[in-house]
């Protein structure tokens, strides 16, 4: 599967060209952030999760600013951050999926809420200026007629909407 979101991040608004595809082991989505006016590439990002959902690897690289890693440790989420001063590393106790401003965070978490028996999972929020910390994903289902309509991650700060796939 492959298409274009359009990302709202506070003031900014970006487009987030995507490929995401199941494997043997999981499913992967790589995407690329652009200036929707400019074309200039903004930053990458790279999800992977097992069969269940379960986070493996997340990474988000900015082409002018912080490099973010983030992979499962023990009963948390270790996030890893490098800028250009310095570079820190911290644990979320209790994360289990990444919420950012990508849709593929809103992907992973409904699935993971889809395959348990909660209505919610602890995440940690990755979002600029990348400050890691733990939040509780709630995901509502409304049902309407529309196949594709607008996505709301009012958690990471973000609104996404699928304009092209």
């Amino acid at each position: 599967m492959q298409g274009v979101y359009r990302v709202r991040q506070g003031s900014q608004e970006f487009l987030e060209t995507f490929v995401a595809a199941p494997g043997p082991m999981g499913w992967r989505y790589f995407a690329r952030l652009h200036d929707p006016d400019s074309g200039r590439q903004i930053a990458v990002v790279d999800h992977v999760v097992d069969l269940d959902a379960r986070l493996v690897r997340f990474r988000w690289t900015e082409e002018a600013g912080p490099r973010v890693e983030a992979f499962p440790q023990g009963d948390g989420i270790q996030v890893w951050i490098q800028e250009p001063a310095g570079e820190r590393s911290e644990l979320i106790a209790g994360a289990k999926v990444i919420w950012s401003a990508s849709p593929s965070s809103l992907l992973v978490a409904a699935r993971l809420i889809e395959a348990s028996e909660s209505a919610e999972v602890t995440g940690v929020r990755l979002v600029p200026p990348f400050l890691p910390e733990p939040v509780l994903v709630r995901l509502g289902w409304r049902r309407s007629g529309v196949l594709c309509g607008g996505i709301r991650s009012w958690s990471a700060g973000a609104m996404g909407e699928s304009i092209r796939s």
